[in-house]
């Protein structure tokens, strides 16, 4: 289907991934820690791992060994090198020409979709609970109200389709009995 050396979508992927590393360690000046990735819910942390053990060897993370207070054990917090820092900035350079090339792909897309703010501030944030990441958003109450009913009215939308396909199948069990 796609040419034999078409990486657009596995680069894109990886560049994307990182970029959420660095911000989210550039935004935790204290450094962040692998429990610390926790709080940010369902995100593949056997992969950030991995991918945070090569950036470190890499030398775009600084690892330092640390005491936590709480438990006496010892924890790892990371950091972004200087390397680090000037491949976040290549990063988003580079993922921005991805998503010109998007645009430019697809002309008649509605919508504004302001890529660079998205690349300054894209953090494991957003696996957070949706409704937090509403409630700490510097937006108006107002507008809050507005995104939480959205989403409250396409919950409710998808209850009901859940539960109507639920009942086919419970349907097609009894059938079968």
């Amino acid at each position: 289907m796609w040419p034999k050396h078409f990486n657009f979508f596995g680069n894109f992927m990886r560049e994307l991934a990182t970029i959420f590393i660095f911000n989210t360690i550039k935004n935790c000046p204290n450094g962040l820690t692998y429990y610390d990735l926790k709080q940010y819910g369902e995100i593949p942390h056997s992969k950030i791992y991995r991918l945070m053990k090569k950036l470190e060897e890499k030398g775009d993370l600084i690892k330092r060994d640390d005491i936590s207070v709480e438990t006496g054990r010892p924890k790892h917090l990371f950091f972004l090198s200087k390397q680090g820092k000037a491949r976040l900035s290549d990063l988003r350079e580079n993922l921005g020409k991805y998503f010109e090339f998007i645009k430019e792909r697809f002309p008649s897309a509605k919508g504004d979709f302001d890529h660079e703010a998205f690349l300054k501030e894209a953090t494991f944030k957003v696996w957070s609970s949706p409704v937090e990441h509403i409630i700490q958003k510097d937006i108006s109450n107002e507008k809050k109200l507005k995104i939480l009913s959205r989403m409250e009215s396409d919950i409710i939308t998808m209850l009901e389709k859940i539960r109507k396909e639920k009942k086919k199948l419970d349907s097609l069990q009894n059938e079968l009995k």
